[in-house]
């Protein structure tokens, strides 16, 4: 169980953070990104994260989007090493995942990527999204959701576009009313659960639907 969560504002971050460290104390992750210029900061490390030391600096000044990812493992790994841990940066893509798969070494096999290359199931996600890439976040997106079997809720950062997504089957995720922050805990600010099978783009204005894929959803929720 992991949690992955994001808004628009730091201090919405730093709420959302505290909330689903529950859903993993094995490490964090974090990606902070500006629509303007499209610079990036990643962080990840083991355990949990002292936000406080965040404050050093303006994010509001520099970055617009905020996005976190806390990891309990769900596989044989059980040494932190930042290879296996979220987000995971491949090609264009910039990938947290929440869930449990069952086919990432078939598909593995089955695109021939080599098999040393995925030593979590989360890895498979952001190699297919590469694979599938042809210049268009959401067919990529969309083609890859629908090869996955399990339970899954992903947050991905285009660097071809600057975009970030979100989507969900299986796994769950809360939005606000504004549709400005996402959460996998259920909080005050975050209790409206968005559909399965719909991909939204998080915009200036808020979470924006941009396309749907086939949920193959198991007969429980994670």
């Amino acid at each position: 169980m992991c949690g992955i969560f994001g808004s628009q504002d730091f201090s919405s971050l730093e709420y959302l953070y505290d909330r689903n460290k529950d859903r993993g104390n094995f490490s964090h992750g974090f990606l902070y990104t500006a629509r303007k210029d499209r610079s990036m900061y990643v962080r990840k490390g083991e355990g949990i994260h002292d936000m406080l030391t965040e404050y050093t600096w303006a994010h509001g000044d520099v970055y617009d989007t905020f996005l976190g990812h806390t990891q309990a493992p769900t596989s044989s790994v059980r040494d932190f090493s930042a290879e296996t841990s979220h987000p995971f940066d491949h090609g264009h893509y910039i990938v947290a995942h929440n869930g449990v798969l069952e086919n990432h070494l078939q598909l593995a096999e089955d695109r021939g990527i080599p098999a040393d290359c995925i030593q979590v199931d989360s890895q498979i996600i952001p190699l297919l999204l590469n694979d599938l890439h042809v210049g268009d976040d959401v067919y990529a997106i969309k083609e890859t959701c629908n090869l996955l079997k399990g339970i899954f809720a992903c947050w991905i950062h285009s660097k071809h576009t600057g975009h970030t997504y979100i989507f969900r089957s299986g796994c769950t995720l809360y939005t606000d009313c504004d549709r400005t922050m996402f959460s996998s805990i259920k909080t005050p600010r975050t209790n409206d659960e968005l559909p399965e099978g719909v991909i939204f783009c998080l915009t200036c204005e808020g979470l924006t639907e941009v396309g749907k894929f086939n949920p193959d959803t198991p007969f429980f929720i994670l």
